[in-house]
């Protein structure tokens, strides 16, 4: 039994032959080769067909004078006739024009590759890796030292071929000993990392075009990863190593690194570069690849970053502003490159009461190690002399634009501010990107309860001018205040990102002439209603118009009239150059007795002119310009059309819902409708300047139907009136909520039993409060008076007086009185209506007044009166999200008197409509048919 099993087991028949064994290897073979080909994108870690908007690859640096004059995707000029990128430059002589593809930061090892296929007319186009040490700064650029591995060259003429790069650890040693050798033992050039793929494009001297297609990595290993063993040193070990060396190379505190290259953070350094005005985003987990596409350089994150978005900055090249961390983590050590500053104060007003905290905070900041430091930023709301001995720069964040303040007083109150500091720090603004928080929480809560879509239009304009009229203080950065993302996806957020980018274009093209500049008196305007802000830097002028005709959040343009900006005898002989559409115009002043005019004819809601004596500014303005024409176009554009589309939509809605007895401005939207229709074969054909133009006409016309349309679904207008669709430019929802405005019969009985504010006893506990603000620069005051009231035997006065002949600041550091209604419950889902008789006296300097606001829309859509000796009524609409407790509030900001009297809370209770008794068709004809 034995033998025959074994016999059995040998019998050839079972046995695999020679023959089969080669076939199902060969077969293993070529399935594995179909497998390799047919997948090859899918295994590449990294692929980009580098066939979608907008184009990856940047000329980053250059000894060549390189200059990009064209960047663009071809259609079918790629491999197998698809997409590719094509960048076509001139260059002089030299050797390197250095293209760069950023990417995560990856560890520098050997396993680490990449391919890209390329075509160019001559040879000499060389992949390669760039290389940064992150602990050692360029005294020039401030940023981290860089080198790069090169790899395979271009050698095909005229055809596409695949060059590669990889196995970089021995040339990077030898480049870090070179590296070394420059810049002496001092410099700490451990923790190398990668952080783009580049391509040196140079090939010789002249104009060079390039095709870049199909681009792989492979081996990419993230810093921070969990497996990685950092060789980060300890940084008392290094200090210690660095003490240790001869006394004359001795490392001294605040020169961590002496010798030719940077220290990591001088003191009071700046947060923001030099030369430009930094545009920052206040960051809500929007892609920082689509926020830099918008314009931005930098964001400002709400919490200590991690090593996800430190990541992702490096490869995005954006700046980070940060909350610091409780202590340094050693993990990030190796990416703390992008963080540009740290933000102190995130999520709380720094008031008076935070500034012995703050002097902690930084005290912290300060004794971080030297790689961890950076400048510390602050936004005060007040105060701004004790915090900045504290922090090296501060933000000024600018009035709500629901506030309704003129463009001179915003103007005037920034340079108060800045006069506050006496330019010891360095200084931004802060603009509000989109309407009050507490605005869009209201106005989504009306539409959900009316069964109107959510909001999903964007005031702009009122954004573009705050940020035009901010640049005539010279501010160094920009921070965009948002609470929500603009990649949500929603229409009204993909328009506020819109309108960012054409915003940011603008402040690029000027930043050359903003940055440096030194600010002068305004100009004279007559004709429409503008104001003309300037700059000086050196010879030349810069002219910043802007429309003043504004109500809140509302703007109209110059349209149908003339702007006349009136010139001095000095300035009539210097050349003018108009910038509105992104490109040089010449303009040529009008000679007057005076001296000279400009006159624009329907001028934009901002217009920029430049005065030069000198003729070659003109070709730098256009240079600048050029730049950033076509996005500034296509944004422009976008916006214009759904400017107009929307307006006749609302007009069409209010007029079918019979919302309104006005006429809709017909002649203005069709005029609009068709000068976009004329437009549209020239904005195709690429030219922006003439597009532009037309564009901005028929936008003039669809804010004048806007502001119309506006008049007619406010029926309280003069009188100073608060609702949420309207502060949201929300037209469908205010006409569904337009019952509420026209029905006074359906508003319920006044909740607070007390508001008519004739008792003596008013003020108590679960009654009227008040509370008064220490301070030394004011006396204040709360009174009942029983003379001069507007009804019954008594009212509320309340008066705020300067101790001294200096007036009182405006806004937050301003406020010196609050008062305070019995709060009422109110269940959730409910319409408000609060209505309150006001007179003031006094309140004559920026952004002073009576601010009446309730504790549902809070401060921010408050309604500011001033200048109104008269009892005027003042009417907030509301709309409870969930059930709370409500009251009404009045704050006295700056010096002045105040009387309120007869306020009133409202519920909507409509009756019901009374029953009809109805019987069915079919009964009815039955019983008259009997009847006959």
């Amino acid at each position: 039994m034995r033998a025959g099993k074994l016999t059995a087991a040998k019998s050839p028949r079972n046995v695999p032959s020679w023959q089969s064994l080669r076939f199902v290897a060969a077969m293993a073979f070529y399935g594995v080769l179909l497998t390799t080909v047919l997948s090859g994108k899918v295994a590449a870690q990294l692929y980009d067909g580098l066939d979608a908007h907008p184009p990856r690859w940047s000329l980053d640096t250059s000894d060549c004078d390189a200059r990009v004059i064209e960047h663009k995707h071809l259609a079918d000029g790629g491999i197998d006739r698809r997409a590719c990128e094509t960048l076509t430059f001139t260059a002089g002589h030299g050797t390197e024009a250095i293209l760069v593809y950023p990417i995560e930061p990856i560890q520098a090892i050997d396993g680490l590759t990449a391919r890209v296929s390329v075509m160019s007319a001559s040879v000499g186009a060389r992949i390669g890796f760039r290389i940064r040490y992150p602990y050692t700064r360029d005294a020039e650029t401030r940023r981290p030292l860089s080198t790069i591995v090169y790899g395979a060259a271009y050698d095909d003429p005229g055809a596409f071929r695949s060059i590669g790069v990889g196995a970089i650890e021995k040339p990077l040693r030898l480049k870090t000993i070179a590296v070394r050798q420059q810049h002496g033992s001092k410099a700490d050039l451990s923790d190398p990392y990668v952080d783009a793929v580049v391509i040196n494009a140079f090939s010789g001297a002249g104009k060079s075009s390039l095709r870049i297609d199909e681009l792989f990595v492979d081996s990419m290993i993230p810093l921070g990863k969990s497996g990685h063993v950092s060789r980060v040193r300890d940084e008392a070990d290094f200090l210690k190593e660095q003490a240790s060396k001869s006394s004359s190379n001795r490392v001294t505190p605040g020169d961590e690194f002496g010798g030719g290259f940077a220290p990591l953070l001088p003191a009071r350094r700046s947060p923001f570069p030099a030369g430009k005005v930094t545009k920052i985003l206040q960051h809500n987990g929007e892609p920082l690849l689509w926020v830099r596409s918008l314009g931005f350089d930098g964001v400002l994150l709400s919490n200590p970053p991690t090593a996800e978005i430190l990541r992702e900055a490096v490869q995005a090249r954006m700046m980070i502003y940060a909350p610091p961390p409780t202590a340094p983590d050693p993990s990030l050590q190796a990416l703390l490159e992008p963080i540009a500053a740290w933000y102190v104060g995130s999520g709380v007003a720094l008031d008076r009461s935070r500034v012995d905290q703050t002097a902690i905070t930084t005290k912290r900041l300060r004794g971080f190690p030297p790689r961890w430091q950076r400048p510390i930023v602050a936004a005060p709301v007040e105060t701004w002399q004790r915090y900045s001995p504290l922090v090296d720069a501060m933000i000024d964040d600018l009035p709500l634009r629901v506030r309704g303040m003129t463009a001179g007083e915003e103007i005037a109150e920034m340079i108060s501010t800045l006069a506050a500091i006496n330019g010891r720090i360095h200084t931004a603004v802060g603009v509000a990107s989109m309407p009050p928080e507490s605005a869009l929480t209201q106005t989504n809560a009306i539409a959900r309860m009316i069964g109107a879509p959510p909001p999903d239009s964007f005031r702009w304009h009122s954004m573009w001018l705050q940020v035009m009229r901010s640049l005539e203080t010279t501010p160094e950065a920009i921070l965009y205040r948002s609470s929500r993302s603009l990649a949500s996806g929603s229409e009204f957020d993909s328009q506020r990102a819109m309108a960012l980018s054409y915003v940011n274009r603008m402040v690029a093209m000027l930043a050359p002439w903003v940055s440096g500049a030194r600010p002068a008196p305004p100009m004279r305007v007559v004709g429409a209603p503008f104001r003309c802000g300037r700059l000086q830097i050196d010879e030349t002028q810069l002219l910043i118009a802007t429309s003043i005709a504004l109500r809140g959040s509302e703007v109209l343009s110059g349209d149908g009239n003339s702007m006349e900006i009136l010139l001095s005898p000095e300035d009539a002989t210097k050349n003018a150059w108009r910038l509105t559409h992104f490109a040089a115009e010449r303009l040529t002043p009008e000679t007057t007795p005076t001296g000279a005019r400009l006159q624009i004819v329907s001028p934009d809601a901002a217009e920029i002119i430049v005065l030069s004596s000198d003729p070659s500014v003109g070709g730098k303005l256009a240079a600048s310009a050029a730049k950033f024409a076509q996005q500034a176009g296509l944004d422009r554009w976008q916006l214009t059309t759904d400017l107009v589309r929307r307006t006749r939509q609302d007009w069409t809605a209010a007029t079918a819902a019979r919302a309104t007895k006005a006429a809709p401005p017909t002649d203005l939207i069709s005029a609009a409708m068709r000068t976009l229709n004329d437009a549209e074969p020239v904005y195709r054909a690429g030219d922006v300047a003439v597009a532009l133009r037309m564009a901005r006409r028929a936008d003039a016309w669809g804010l004048r139907s806007q502001w119309q349309l506006a008049e007619a679904l406010m029926p309280d207008w003069p009188h100073p009136t608060s609702s949420p669709p309207m502060a949201c430019s929300a037209g469908p929802i205010q006409i569904a909520w337009q019952p509420l405005f026209q029905d006074d019969e359906g508003w319920g009985r006044n909740r607070l039993t007390t508001g008519s504010l004739d008792r003596k006893d008013v003020f108590g506990e679960d009654r009227w409060v008040f509370g008064q603000r220490q301070n030394a620069a004011a006396n204040s005051d709360v009174q009942m008076i029983t003379r001069g009231v507007f009804s019954g035997g008594g009212a509320l006065r309340a008066s705020v007086v300067p101790t001294s002949d200096d007036p009182l600041p405006g806004g937050y550091e301003g406020t010196i009185v609050q008062i305070a209604s019995p709060s009422v419950r109110i269940p959730a889902g409910k319409a408000i209506r609060i209505d309150a008789m006001v007179r003031t006296l006094g309140f004559g300097d920026p952004h002073q007044g009576l601010l009446v606001y309730d504790t549902t829309g809070g401060q921010e859509l408050g309604v500011l009166v001033r200048g109104q000796s008269d009892w005027t009524p003042v009417r907030l609409y509301r709309q409870t999200v969930g059930e709370q407790e409500v009251k009404v509030m009045f704050e006295l900001i700056g010096g002045g008197e105040a009387t309120i009297d007869e306020v009133r809370l409202q519920l909507w209770e409509p009756k019901s409509k009374p029953f009809v008794p109805l019987r069915p068709i079919a009964e009815r004809t039955e019983t008259s048919v009997m009847q006959r």
